[in-house]
Parts: C-alpha cells; structure tokens; sequence
C-alpha cells in the first residue's frame, strides 16, 4: 500500500513537473519571439547605443598613449594668430618644427586645397619634400579636395567620419573603395600603417575573407546589425571605436609653443603627431560616448577622434589591446532566449514555493524581486563582457526577462483562479463556478427574454461501483463521466461538478426541447463508452439518470426555483428505473 502511494506520489510530482517545465518554454519561447522581433524593428537601438556609451563613461581610465602627439589649435591660439584659416607660411613653419623633432608620420587634419597667402610657394616646397606627411580630403557627401601636391605624391588620406543616426561617432572608417576600384584609407588608417612600417608590420589579408590581420590584430569590418545596430550603413571597412578616451588621453601642444620652437625634447621623435583644430568657433566637434545625454561642451574635436582610432589600431597591433567584439545574430538570438528562460524559470520558481504561500507576498513584491536580481545580473554581465571587449545587447534581454517574469505573474495568477474554479479531480468547474455562473446567465436570460435550461445529473449507483472496484477506479469513472458530458455539450454551455457523483450542466438559451436532445446525447454516449458495472441495477454498464428543467416555464422564478425543478426531475428519473432523463412538468 505504502509502495503503491509513493510511486503515485513520483508520477504527480514528475507529471507536475513536466507540466511546469512546458509553461516555462511556452513564455520563454513566445516572449523570446516577440522580443527579437521588436529589435529587429530597431524599437532598441537609442538604447542599446545609450548603454554602449555608459558604459564607455564607467569604464575605468586607461594611460595615455605615448605614440601619439596632438598638436592643438585652440581659441587661444585663434586669437594669437588672429587669422583662420592660418596662412600657409605659418603652416609651413609648423610643419617644419615638428619634422625636426623626427617623428615617424605627420598627419595634417586641416583642409588645404587652396592657398592662403602670403607663404604658398613655402608650404608647397614644405609639401614636396616631407615624405611622411598625410594631408585630407573629404570623400563623402560634400567632397574637399585634397592638397593637389600631396595628391600628386600620393599622400592624402580621408577625413571622413561615420556618424550614427544621432549624429553620434561610435564607428571608425578604414577605408573605402572608390568608383575605379581603388581603396582610400581613412587618417587613422594610414598614419598607423605608416607607423607600423618601421616596426615591419604590414596589414594581411586573411585567407579569401574580408578580414584583415594586422600584428596582433585581427580585424573584422563591421556589419549592419552588429551589438546594437540594426540595418546600419556598413559601407566601406569600418570597424566599431574602442575608445581610449578624450583630450586627457593624449600628449598635447599648442600650435603657437610648435611655432615659436617651445616644443620639449624628444616630444614627437618615432612618435605619430596629429595637427588639427580644437577651437569651438571653428566647430570641427563631434558627438561621442564621452558627450553623455549629447552635452556639447563636451563634444570631441576631429583630430582627437582620428587619434582614437590611430591608437586603436596601433594598440591592437603591437600590444593586442583588445578590439570591441560582437557575436552573430544566431547567438544573440540564444543569448535573449537564455536570459528569457532564466527570468522565467525564476519567476516559477519563487510563485510556486511554499514561501509565497507561507508569507503572503503581494504578487507585485515578487515580481519586482524577479526582475531586480536577473536584471542586474544581466547589466553587471554586460558591463564585465564590454569590459573584456565585448559588446552584447542588454536592452533586448532586459525587455524580454520583465515580459517573460510579468507573463509568469499572470499565468499564476490564473493558475490560482483555476484552482478556486476548477474541480481538482474532474479538472472540470466546480460547484462555486457554477453558481456564479448560473446567476450571470439567469440576469441575462429575464433581460433578453431567452429561455435558460439545466440538467442535473447522478451517476447510476455509485456507491456499489466503489465497493466493487474500490475508490481509485471510482475517481477514474468520474473524470470519464466528466469528460463525457464536456464533450457532448455545446460551446456556450457549462458542465460543472455538483458534489460527490452528481454534475450539472447549464444551458443559455436553450428551450426544453433542446435542453432534452443534449441530455439523451450525454446518456448516449456515456452508455457508449461501455464502462462496466456489474453491480448496477440500472445497466450493465455506468449510466445516468439526469433531471432536466428550464426557464420556459413562468413560474420558474428563481435559479433555486430552477435547480429545485430539475432535482425533482433526477428523482423522477431514479424513481422510474435510472439509466434515463426527465423533463420537469
């Protein structure tokens, strides 16, 4: 016996898992779906770029990059000149000092491609004979020409930036591929090659793909729905930023100290040196992660966004700093599942433990536990993959886990309702359903003027069924009568569990005529089903007798009334043999 009760005991705890188990990838799967295909809508994107760009502002600060030197032309240095652009003689005085001090590669973040007087022919013999100086020209959009002298020597690069559709710089340009097939490099690109040249690193082509080696790096060109991104320009070879920092990341001179030869020793030997404006008047500022909510006294001058990207490269190649990483769009799909499926699995988990019961949380205080710890742990886990360089949505997970914790909330909560309405054996409703149900349908039925019928039924000596084939196989024949009588009702009509082997069956809307055409279709088919009962006078087989009754008479004039009619009709139905129904007269 006690054997018997724990292998029923397993199998209950076993199905209920199961059960549970199916619930839990039911939400996981749908609000997974759902979640994907908001952000592939591009609903997340302002904030999965947002998050990028918070988390570039907690990321701890890194040294200044020694390599790179970014001469500066401040307001200050405006108004000491007092001529913008600055004329090409002082230009070619700059230019001059710093190719003295010997540095590896100059870049020349400044438009030249008409002369500013007085001192052209100067600037034009300082541009024919330094070979490692990189000028501009703007390729995209609203194109500049370069220097016609630095382009007759091949040694221009472009200036062009990639801004996001919020006018924020989060992407680098490499190069791009022009009309004639011929590639451009972006600035960054090509002072850090030429960099790298003295150390005999070269960029490689890795095997027949686009990727690109380059040292210790390899680097990947960025694709449309990369991290956050969806469906973004990817034109060219660009590659997202990993930022080193601001102003403060670089070692910095002004234009007027380079002029006047107050440049410290050794300051750009072997180093890469960077001239470009930092003036406000002169607006060559740019939005970056660093601009918090866009704040423009915190926007970064150009030069300083090229040198980023030459420090990201030279890094990456002789250190092996790491490059922002992403996943493909199948494993971020798994990553959303994943955290969709742990919210969910907790949210069971703490709605079905006796804690809940025991302490009587409020449902709205468990789901806020629900949603705080698997939230932050997502965000800390986001954080600490950015933090070892790599970028993986956060918003879209975040999304899904409050859906997939607020679908669990609801589905308890009908769970509990179906548990106040649902019997627990016949898994049909229960007597409390029925009067609630009853009373609903009466008010209808006297405010439409519709006849309402019901059928009350018995199962044909139950008693002797389960002194003859014990208790167990009783509670098996009254989930078989139940589902027997569902099955042969209408939609709009309720079989409900009265008490003990009794049930009842509410019919809106149904004159007596109907009411008794599904009475003879219940006893039907459940004499259909041929379960035996040899202990039955009524029939050899488990049978009914039901008690129909109906509002069509006027002098019904009550549900107690009516449930009283068709109780009187059941005993009717016994009193004549069983195994049959009566109306009542």
């Amino acid at each position: 016996m006690i054997e018997a009760k724990s292998k029923f005991l397993i199998k209950f705890s076993l199905k209920n898992n199961l059960k549970e188990l199916r619930n839990i990838l039911g939400i996981t799967g749908c609000v997974s779906a759902l979640a994907i295909a908001l952000s592939y809508a591009g609903i997340f994107q302002a904030l999965e770029l947002s998050v990028l760009d918070r988390w570039f502002r907690l990321r701890p600060s890194e040294p200044k990059d020694q390599r790179i030197v970014v001469v500066t032309i401040s307001e200050s240095d405006l108004n000491h000149l007092r001529q913008w652009p600055i004329s090409d003689e002082v230009l070619s005085k700059v230019i001059t000092n710093i190719s003295q001090q010997k540095p590896r590669v100059i870049g020349l973040d400044i438009y030249r491609d008409l002369p500013v007087k007085p001192g052209t022919p100067k600037l034009d013999e300082v541009f024919g004979s330094t070979p490692n100086l990189i000028g501009v020209e703007k390729a995209i959009d609203d194109i500049v020409k370069p220097s016609p002298i630095l382009e007759e020597k091949g040694q221009v690069a472009l200036a062009d930036l990639v801004l996001d559709s919020d006018n924020t710089v989060r992407r680098g340009l490499l190069s791009i591929q022009v009309d004639n097939d011929q590639v451009k490099l972006g600035l960054a690109t090509r002072l850090a090659l030429m960099y790298l040249a003295a150390e005999d690193i070269a960029l490689q082509t890795v095997g027949n793909t686009v990727r690109r080696s380059l040292g210790k790096a390899l680097f990947v060109p960025f694709s449309g729905n990369d991290g956050g991104y969806i469906r973004a320009d990817s034109g060219g070879f660009q590659v997202l930023l990993n930022f080193r920092g601001t102003e403060t990341s670089f070692q910095q001179i002004s234009v007027v100290d380079v002029l006047n030869g107050k440049i410290p020793e050794d300051l750009m030997r072997d180093r890469l040196v960077l001239i470009g404006s930092t003036a406000q008047s002169l607006n060559d500022l740019f939005a970056t992660p660093y601009s918090g909510d866009l704040n423009r006294s915190k926007y970064l001058p150009g030069v300083y966004v090229h040198a980023n990207l030459a420090s990201q490269i030279l890094g990456a190649a002789l250190d092996g700093r790491t490059l922002i990483k992403v996943i493909n769009e199948p494993l971020e799909w798994l990553w959303v599942v994943a955290w969709t499926g742990v919210a969910s699995a907790i949210s069971f988990l703490v709605l079905s433990s006796d804690a809940f019961d025991k302490h009587n949380l409020s449902l709205a205080k468990l789901t806020v536990i629900c949603v705080i710890v698997p939230g932050v742990t997502l965000l800390s886990s986001g954080y600490l993959l950015f933090l070892s360089g790599w970028w993986l949505p956060v918003i879209t997970p975040l999304f899904s886990l409050v859906c997939s914790t607020v679908a669990a909330s609801n589905y308890h909560q009908q769970a509990q309702k179906k548990l106040a309405f649902i019997d627990g054996l016949t898994q049909i409703p229960n007597r409390r359903f029925f009067d609630q149900f009853l009373a609903q349908h009466w008010s209808e039925s006297k405010r439409k003027k519709q006849s309402l019928s019901i059928i009350l039924c018995d199962v044909d000596h139950f008693k002797k069924y389960n002194d003859t084939y014990g208790h167990q196989a009783g509670d098996v024949c009254l989930q078989q009568v139940a589902k027997s009588i569902s099955q042969n009702v209408r939609s709009q009509d309720l079989a409900a569990r009265y008490g003990g082997e009794e049930f009842v069956v509410v019919l809106p809307n149904a004159t007596p005529e109907i009411a008794m055409m599904i009475a003879q279709r219940i006893c039907n088919h459940l004499r259909g089903l041929q379960i035996p009962h040899s202990s039955s006078q009524a029939s050899e087989y488990v049978s009914l007798s039901c008690g129909v009754a109906s509002t069509n008479n006027n002098l019904v004039s009550s549900p107690e009334y009516l449930i009283a009619n068709a109780d009187h009709a059941l005993y009717l139905a016994k009193e004549q043999g069983r195994d049959r129904f009566i109306l009542a007269d």
